[in-house]
């Protein structure tokens, strides 16, 4: 154990029934510390009341009483979605979105009933930019800043929880903010554990979708740790190599089929899809043409498809260029009645399409708005 003192998100399991053992409690007080820190919310080791004093002091003494991120800011659409800002412990921050009536086309168990009480749908975002520059997504575009560590990525599920105020319940948790999940998994795979752990966070894992733009290798070894129980989305965007390439820059430079095969290999349980998502760009990827690819990609395939108009991002005041394709052609939303067009192709062929509309794009916050910061004077650092 270090000395720097970060508090208690993030800690393993491991690491808390090693401590737990070390002074001679029972195992069973390592429980009771997920609890009060992943359920309750109670990040100081003094509240933890039923904890005996020796092992509040221990906590204490190695991980802090504090976390070392905090709730910088909280914005609110005029849809009820809100943008919550967490501050990261160098300088920098990173966004998270709570999102009012969870998204029904991320549920793939409709025997399972939604609560009663307001339920919302909570963004993580597992980066400090993003290394892939996808040309309709605001979060790359300023280049890759670092990894968030575990405790970055659960601190955002804590902050919002404050920011809710017990005016609701965080029922679904989706991997889709800022930066690529599977670019980093010594973050995100232990924070997945603690979120599915049924004695932490308590998530169940057809509640819980990490979304990929697709890297082979980490779609094997989240399937790989979680046995497939972890829900799987898929931006696809475009099916054929050439527009990808447009799109998908980085991403591209593999061929699309080497994802196809990773998914067909995924462990999924019964009764569960894959989430294929394609965001729509008007004259670029959105023709029935294109539908008729994805529709030829995805054959035999067990998945859904979400469809997501391209929300543009650039700034009123034109601080921030407009999003474009790898060769320059402007980015705009497709013309209307055309999304349902594309949807309509590919439900001839036998595939469930959703269309998402955009939630929290008057205050930056819908499918690929998010940005975050990175203190440059502190150590941060944005690498293209």
């Amino acid at each position: 154990m270090g000395d720097a003192k970060t508090g208690l998100l993030g800690i393993s399991r491991e690491a808390i029934e090693t401590l737990v053992a070390h002074l001679g409690q029972p195992r069973y007080r390592a429980d009771q510390v997920l609890g009060w820190v992943h359920g309750r919310g109670v990040l100081d080791p003094a509240a933890m009341t039923d904890l005996p004093r020796a092992l509040r002091e221990a906590l204490a003494a190695e991980y802090g009483a504090e976390p070392d991120t905090r709730l910088a800011a909280a914005e609110t659409s005029a849809d009820g979605t809100t943008k919550v800002v967490v501050a990261l412990p160098d300088g920098g921050s990173t966004e998270t979105v709570l999102i009012p009536e969870a998204l029904e086309e991320l549920d793939d168990d409709p025997l399972e009933p939604e609560p009663s009480a307001l339920s919302c749908t909570l963004c993580l975002s597992s980066q400090v930019g993003c290394a892939f520059h996808c040309a309709f997504c605001r979060s790359g575009s300023r280049g890759f800043g670092r990894h968030l560590e575990a405790r970055e990525i659960l601190a955002q599920l804590h902050w919002a929880r404050v920011a809710l105020g017990g005016r609701g319940n965080i029922v679904r948790l989706v991997l889709m903010g800022i930066g690529e999940p599977l670019h980093n998994l010594d973050g995100v795979l232990p924070a997945l554990r603690l979120l599915t752990d049924p004695r932490a966070a308590a998530f169940s894992g057809r509640r819980v979708t990490v979304s990929t733009i697709g890297l082979p290798e980490g779609i094997r070894r989240l399937g790989e740790t979680f046995g497939g129980k972890v829900a799987l989305a898929w931006s696809l965007h475009a099916a054929d190599e050439a527009t990808r390439r447009r799109l998908l820059p980085v991403a591209a430079r593999r061929p699309v089929a080497e994802t196809v095969e990773a998914l067909r290999d995924y462990p999924l349980p019964p009764r569960r899809r894959i989430t294929v998502e394609c965001v729509l760009a008007g004259g670029v990827n959105d023709t029935d043409g294109h539908a008729r690819e994805v529709v030829r990609l995805l054959e035999g395939l067990r998945c859904k498809l979400n469809l997501i108009p391209f929300n543009p991002w650039a700034g009123t005041d034109g601080a921030e260029a407009p999003a474009a394709t790898a060769d320059g052609e402007p980015l705009r939303p497709p013309a209307p009645g055309r999304v349902e067009a594309f949807q309509r192709v590919l439900a001839a062929a036998g595939l469930s399409a959703f269309v998402r509309r955009p939630r929290g794009a008057d205050i930056l916050a819908a499918c690929g708005q998010l940005l975050g910061s990175a203190d440059l004077s502190r150590g941060g650092r944005w690498d293209s």
